[in-house]
């Protein structure tokens, strides 16, 4: 059976290699005894607070003090560190098990554990990596992330690394690139160059740094990239911009405006309540925008549908195209084309078109097979049969 050492009230403490378990009350000061380590094969239990000028490994350690314990080395525990009401600053590195603390952790190299438990902040200059991180306040991870889950009631900042799974109240940042499995945030996230999410909630705002890709992306507020964004579905309340390219496997269902440097490209579906604007392509099976859409060249091979009241910029190619009440546009090219009363076009190329009342058009109408008009169109040139329909290529030259 090891030994068991006790000491109080001294203002400066030496400890060598103690084959039990310590406990210390009310001591200021602790020194290696030799060289710049303490090990305790035991239990170390400290009362009050102290500093521990060196390094430390110990089985166990529990801490109760009111204010700061201070660790001027490494701190290596097997089993767990405790500290039940103070805080913890540890100048190099730390590791144990499990670190369960009252009100913050502070490290000031890497953090090494399988669980961290925290009521108010986590602090750490170099790499973390945890299995399981829970934190009522803060986390600050100066490099490196490496975790399977992390919960945060506050704020979270980091710079690169890995994370199955991120629960934070308030705002996230990764000021590199980050590969997480789902995260959900309530405020704003941030996400750096070469991100990886595969899921992505957000009550507030979302902004990806440099390239980012993604699987879903749920925002309440706005998203913005400010590279190339590439990913399988994008839900957001409010507005989207990408600087550059945005491409998406599934849909986009955006309720204000969305803005896209270069080219829009959506494998399924784009729904679009306010504006939709794209520097050279939208493309997309089906386009429904309530408000306006500009762009070079606009095409969808199933259904496209500009709203009531509504503004089109660009050559449209499509299917199925509706152009519905009091809405503008310039040109059209598809297989079917409706334009509802008092709108207003320029040019119409299909195989079938139908023209409501009161509708101006302001070029050329060409079609194969029908046109029906309602009373009151303007033609500003007369309609023209044909055999074969331009090409869509040829009438944007």
């Amino acid at each position: 059976m090891g030994e068991k050492l006790r000491f109080e009230n001294e203002r400066e403490l030496k400890l060598g290699h103690v084959k039990g378990d310590v406990e210390i009350k009310n001591c200021q000061i602790i020194l290696p005894e030799k060289g710049d380590e303490i090990v305790v094969e035991g239990e170390m239990l400290i009362r009050g607070d102290s500093r521990i000028e060196g390094s430390l490994r110990a089985n166990y350690l529990e801490i109760d003090g009111r204010n700061t314990t201070e660790i001027r080395g490494n701190l290596s525990i097997d089993r767990s560190v405790n500290v039940r009401r103070g805080k913890l600053e540890v100048e190099g590195s730390a590791t144990a098990n499990k670190f369960d603390i009252g009100a913050a952790l502070s490290v000031g190299k890497d953090l090494l554990a399988t669980k961290v438990s925290i009521g108010g902040a986590l602090s750490v200059r170099g790499n973390a990596t945890v299995e399981d991180i829970n934190v009522g306040g803060a986390v600050k991870i100066g490099e490196k992330i490496d975790a399977k889950t992390l919960r945060v009631g506050g704020a979270v900042k980091c710079n690169t690394g890995n994370i199955g799974k991120v629960d934070v109240g308030g705002s996230f940042k990764a000021e590199g690139a980050i590969e997480i499995g789902s995260i959900d945030v309530g405020g704003a996230v941030v996400v750096g160059p070469g991100s990886k999410v595969v899921s992505i909630d957000v009550g507030g705002s979302f902004k990806g740094e440099g390239d980012v890709s993604f699987e879903m992306l749920n925002v309440g507020g706005a998203a913005k990239f400010t590279g190339n964004a590439t990913g399988k579905l994008i839900d957001v309340g409010g507005a989207v911009k990408a600087e550059q390219s945005l491409v998406l496997s599934e849909k986009l269902d955006v309720g204000g405006a969305v803005t896209v440097g270069t080219d829009l490209l959506v494998g399924e579906e784009i729904d679009v309540g306010g504006s939709l604007r794209a520097g050279q392509k939208i493309e997309s099976p089906r386009i429904d925008v309530g408000g306006s859409i500009s762009a070079t060249h606009i095409k969808s091979s199933k259904v496209f549908r500009i709203g009531r009241g509504g503004e089109v910029s660009g050559f449209v190619e499509g299917h199925a195209i509706t152009v519905e009440e009091k809405a503008r546009g310039e040109s059209f090219h598809g297989d079917s084309i409706r334009v509802e009363e008092r709108a207003r076009v320029k040019n119409l190329y299909g195989r079938e078109i139908y023209i409501e009342r009161d509708v101006t058009v302001e070029g050329e109408v060409l079609y194969t097979e029908r046109l029906e008009t309602e009373p009151g169109v303007r033609f500003r040139q007369e309609p023209q049969q044909v055999k074969q329909l331009p090409s869509p290529d040829k009438l944007m030259k």
